[in-house]
């Protein structure tokens, strides 16, 4: 076969041919490698959306199963609320001590907070340890304290709500070491004590010695104040400082210059206290707090007398116009 002549001619023709093969062929791997990125990443979203899809699936069936949960919790307790009280929130706080080796803890201060929903207006009752009180399961009326010894926090907040007539809607449970470190975080507070406090008990481990005047109380004071009740008033003047530091207190919190101090506080109640109220209740707590800002809280006694045996011997019918003056009833409406 003859060997074509040389043509510079058919040389530019077959370079630019091999050029556009050459380019042709880099487009159509650029398209190919394109299509399968876009391959890579589609099937990589559609795993990721999956993997998110079930992981939000099952976070979510997590979340509605603690929330019926609650629901179920919530109304179960409201079933028996009075309609009267749906305007307040009621809290029963109950601070416990040591109690004895063959008692354990023992309900040292029992104090019922009302916080009206409306105005922010918060109250508490002082209901005395002693308070003689109608327990159920019991024959004869026996000091409130004891409530907790036989059926625990249930049947403190059962025994109350019954013998005052008042709905609870929650409880809180505090011992004294707890209240302390609250104390602390809070700065201190400032009380005026009435009278030296000197008690020494070196089988119970509490020594008091507070003087009379201002004085500012550290967490560890503050407790030993509270507990103090060997003065002339026994349990009467008890209840008198615990009205005292409840004021103290209350002012402390609500204070601007502590609100830094909030976010530690309520990480301490949340680790340290044991209640009724659950995380689904926060926003409802907060919103109280904050209509709590700016108001007076009113501390109260629970009316009765003292007895010779240091019993509390809470009058009913005062009680009763307490409780009306507290949480007046609705007046029905004129036709």
């Amino acid at each position: 076969m003859k060997k074509k002549p040389y043509s510079e001619t058919r040389e530019r023709i077959e370079k630019k041919q091999k050029e556009r093969r050459r380019k042709r062929n880099l487009k159509i791997t650029r398209v190919f490698l394109a299509m399968l990125l876009v391959t890579v990443v589609m099937v990589a979203l559609s795993w990721i959306s999956m993997v998110v899809y079930e992981w939000g699936s099952q976070t979510y069936a997590t979340y509605m199963e603690i929330y019926d949960g609650y629901k179920q919790r919530k109304a179960l307790r409201a079933a028996s609320f009075d309609p009267r009280f749906d305007d307040y929130t009621n809290m029963l706080v109950v601070g416990l001590d040591a109690g004895r080796e063959d008692t354990g803890p023992q309900a040292d201060a029992i104090i019922l907070l009302s916080a009206k929903h409306a105005t922010g207006e918060v109250r508490f009752v002082i209901i005395p340890r002693y308070t003689l009180m109608n327990i159920q399961g019991r024959n004869t009326p026996e000091p409130l304290n004891n409530a907790f010894y036989y059926g625990g926090i249930p049947l403190v907040e059962q025994t109350v709500a019954k013998n005052l007539n008042v709905t609870i809607h929650h409880y809180m449970v505090i011992d004294t070491d707890i209240l302390a470190e609250v104390v602390d975080i809070l700065g201190g507070v400032d009380i005026y004590v009435d009278n030296d406090m000197n008690y020494d008990d070196p089988e119970g481990d509490l020594y008091i010695h507070i003087s009379k005047g201002l004085q500012h109380m550290e967490g560890d004071m503050a407790q030993k104040y509270l507990r103090f009740s060997s003065d002339d008033l026994g349990s009467y003047g008890r209840n008198m400082r615990q009205q005292k530091f409840l004021k103290a207190i209350y002012e402390k919190i609500l204070n601007p210059e502590t609100m830094t101090e909030l976010p530690e506080l309520v990480e301490v109640c949340d680790r340290r206290i044991k209640s009724s109220i659950e995380a689904f209740d926060s926003g409802h707590i907060a919103k109280l707090i904050t209509n709590m800002q700016g108001t007076k809280p009113k501390v109260v006694l629970l009316p009765g007398e003292l007895a010779k045996d240091n019993s509390w011997i809470y009058n009913p019918d005062k009680t009763s116009e307490l409780m009306n003056e507290l949480f007046p009833p609705e007046e029905p409406e004129s036709n």
